[in-house]
């Protein structure tokens, strides 16, 4: 049987994956919805713009530290 998903994802692919900024947890690189494939799976990953040695980066960080209202230094509030 098949598994679920395909080698062009962190779940099956290591080199796809990031750790957050904040806490150090591995999350994948996608930043955005999640696939298809994970309807019931929510973001996992923000890319939060903030300053790093006074120019601007973007810090991978996971939904947990995101959702508890971590923002790196320096935080660039973007709109869509």
């Amino acid at each position: 049987m098949a598994t679920k998903g395909s080698a062009f994802r962190a779940e099956v692919n290591r080199a796809l994956c990031t750790v957050c900024a904040h806490c150090g947890t591995a999350i994948p690189t996608e930043v955005g919805h999640a696939h298809p494939l994970d309807e019931a799976v929510r973001r996992q990953t923000w890319g939060l713009v903030g300053d790093s040695d006074g120019s601007p980066s973007v810090f991978a960080t996971c939904t947990a530290c995101f959702d508890a209202g971590w923002r790196p230094s320096g935080f660039v509030r973007l709109s869509a």
